[in-house]
């Protein structure tokens, strides 16, 4: 598998956690280790059977894997899919080199954008780049389009493999050429190189003035190794200009760290949360022994809030939901915008062969033992995804209606929501697994 593939698959952006297997016989494995050793040798049927014996052992509902015969399967990733229960449109293989990369060091090879297909089907929008990409450097902005890459225009592209296979063949150092429609209708083409991107999660931290409010406004990217330290330091922002509302941006978050996003949650509740568990882990029947409790932090500076505004899509999973879920017994959590992709759900992963595979082995509980939303957490209110007005701009749709419900308590009248916005649609693993879509 391919790292650009890899990257285009990271939007339920798995979660991985940093929770140690705790309690129990010691002479019984923890969760993390499992029953299950690593193949001997890396040959394909050697690696199939590691796959079946893994989701036997660990995989939370190991109980509804379906027996089958492995030499029907011509690749490992096939031999998951036959494997996976019902529920499962998370677990998913990728390399170690991809995996430490992206969670560990925050980086990732390509352009450093993600986008979305427009309602039109013409364009990919951009949803946000990263200041550290050549993207980043070359202006982009959350407001433009790709409106042909390489000669060919999105629309075929759409129609066809789509862009990440458009992009796939590229290694660090070679060059695609865009055609970007920028906000003032303006098209502009730009040669840029792939590179290794360096990602910056808070993607915007701003305090905003609005009526009687001052609200602070973060929009994170994802939760990884240096979220917590680039929340710290947004909070300084927030601190200072001592604001009286919290507008929390995770439309596009796909989720990752439990540990991440156990922090950002500790930064927001302050004092309502302490002493409390942010989530607890429940593993399959055979690992009981390494449940555990996860409880919130306690930082020198915190917010305190009594309330916080969520901004939420189809494409807010894991533990960007955990965040939600968690904070929700103790603070008034407003969601706008969407149902969430519905994920309780997390891995450790079990390396081999330079590959990791990430199957579902835990689910994840707040403090009064909430966590069953496989169907999404639907939003407080709808409101479209706007991508004429960028991150933090008052006219934004998602933004606007939570300025609204600060003011009035209620939701503002929608005459022309969008279907698409009020029914989460039913998923399919490439749509929903794993949650990050960057380039």
């Amino acid at each position: 598998m391919t790292l650009t593939k890899v990257l285009s698959l990271i939007v339920i952006i798995p979660i991985i956690i940093q929770i140690t297997a705790c309690g129990g016989n010691s002479n019984k494995p923890g969760i993390g280790q499992g029953n299950v050793s690593v193949p001997e040798s890396c040959d394909l049927d050697s690696q199939k059977q590691f796959i079946v014996d893994v989701m036997n052992d660990t995989y939370f509902w190991y109980d509804e894997v379906p027996t089958i015969n492995t030499d029907e399967y011509q690749t490992i990733d096939e031999t998951l899919d036959a494997l996976r229960a019902p529920l499962d449109r998370f677990s998913y293989i990728t390399t170690q080199e991809a995996n430490d990369n992206f969670f560990n060091e925050g980086t990732f090879e390509g352009f450093g954008f993600r986008s979305i297909i427009n309602q039109a089907r013409d364009a990919y929008q951009i949803g946000y780049v990263f200041v550290d990409s050549p993207t980043g450097q070359a202006g982009w902005q959350r407001t433009d389009k790709i409106t042909s890459i390489n000669g060919e225009d999105a629309e075929t592209i759409i129609a066809g493999d789509g862009i990440s296979a458009a992009l796939a063949e590229l290694e660090v150092g070679d060059t695609a050429e865009f055609t970007v429609m920028h906000a003032d209708q303006s098209t502009l083409s730009y040669t840029l190189t792939k590179a290794i991107v360096n990602m910056n999660t808070v993607l915007t931290a701003e305090v905003v003035q609005s009526d009687n409010q001052t609200i602070g406004y973060v929009a994170l990217s994802s939760f990884i190794e240096n979220t917590s330290a680039e929340f710290a330091e947004a909070m300084d922002t927030l601190v200072a200009a001592n604001i009286t509302e919290l507008v929390l941006d995770l439309r596009y978050n796909g989720g990752g760290r439990v540990s991440a996003s156990r922090d950002v949650a500790s930064y927001i509740g302050g004092d309502n949360t302490l002493g409390f568990d942010f989530s607890r882990t429940i593993h399959n029947d055979k690992y009981t022994a390494s449940n555990s409790r996860n409880p919130f932090q306690t930082f020198d500076t915190s917010l305190d809030l009594q309330r916080v505004y969520v901004l939420a899509t189809s494409s807010t999973c894991s533990a960007s939901e955990l965040i939600i879920n968690s904070l929700s017994p103790f603070v008034e959590v407003i969601t706008i915008g969407g149902t969430t992709c519905g994920k309780p759900v997390g891995m450790y992963g079990k390396e081999f062969c330079d590959q990791i595979i990430l199957p579902i082995e835990f689910q994840s509980v707040n403090h009064e033992g909430e966590g069953d939303y496989f169907d999404g957490l639907s939003a407080t209110c709808v409101a479209e995804d706007d991508f004429e007005h960028g991150f933090a701009d008052v006219a934004e749709s998602m933004f606007s209606t939570a300025i609204f419900h600060m003011n009035n308590t209620s939701c503002p009248p929608l005459p022309t929501v969008k279907t698409l916005m009020q029914k989460r649609p039913k998923p399919s693993f490439v749509d929903t697994f794993p949650p990050l879509l960057v380039h």
